[in-house]
């Protein structure tokens, strides 16, 4: 049998090594910062994690913050994507819906289990709204996560009348799971795994039978 030549790999092009360069630094920055926390965290660490050179990490992101500000929007995504997959399925014939019931569950295994990212997002957060260059860039962030959540939850709940306008209900469910996640942060294990659930059972519950939609 004649041996078989070796295929040449594609070198990329400027924009796909681009691409790569700046998911490899994403990958390092989640290292580094989960590590070190947002301010202990150097761009000199990050260059190193990701084997790239400091000329690497600026020519993708304007500093540090600007980085942390991808990882942000990273997750975010990742968290909206998650929810329209779980909130696709059909909510169940209980009084409860069982979508909500699984995101919520989703919701409290990852607080408890990702403690450094939360610790990171609360010393981020309030190094951010103190600095009047990031302060807008974070409320867009929150806004625009609480707009989607506020859609999805208007297409869920369209069978029923919503115990509070729909704005008001995406807010309180954020401001329920970060609540959560700060006392489980600031003492592992106090917060029981369905309590998110039954939080927001109460907030989203079904109209009784005959009760009809305004």
């Amino acid at each position: 049998m004649t041996p078989r030549t070796p295929t040449k790999s594609r070198r990329l092009n400027r924009a796909e090594k681009r691409e790569a360069n700046r998911e490899r630094i994403l990958r390092a920055g989640r290292s580094v910062f989960g590590a070190r926390g947002f301010h202990a965290a150097t761009i000199d660490e990050i260059a190193d994690e990701a084997g790239l050179s400091n000329g690497a990490i600026y020519y993708n992101f304007e500093s540090k913050a600007d980085l942390f500000f991808a990882l942000l929007d990273e997750r975010q995504e990742e968290r909206i994507r998650h929810l329209r997959r779980t909130l696709a399925t059909a909510p169940g014939a209980g009084p409860r819906d069982a979508g909500f019931e699984e995101e919520a569950g989703d919701a409290t295994r990852s607080l408890k289990e990702s403690r450094d990212w939360r610790l990171l997002m609360f010393e981020f957060v309030a190094h951010a709204v103190r600095t009047p260059t990031l302060a807008p860039k974070l409320r867009e962030h929150k806004r625009r996560f609480r707009a989607a959540l506020a859609e999805l939850l208007e297409k869920r709940l369209s069978d029923r009348v919503p115990s509070m306008p729909i704005d008001d209900l995406a807010l309180a469910t954020i401001a329920l799971t970060n609540g959560l996640a700060f006392e489980e942060v600031s003492d592992p294990g106090s917060v029981p795994a369905t309590l998110l659930g039954d939080l927001l059972a109460v907030l989203l519950a079904r109209p009784a039978a005959g009760t009809e939609k305004s």
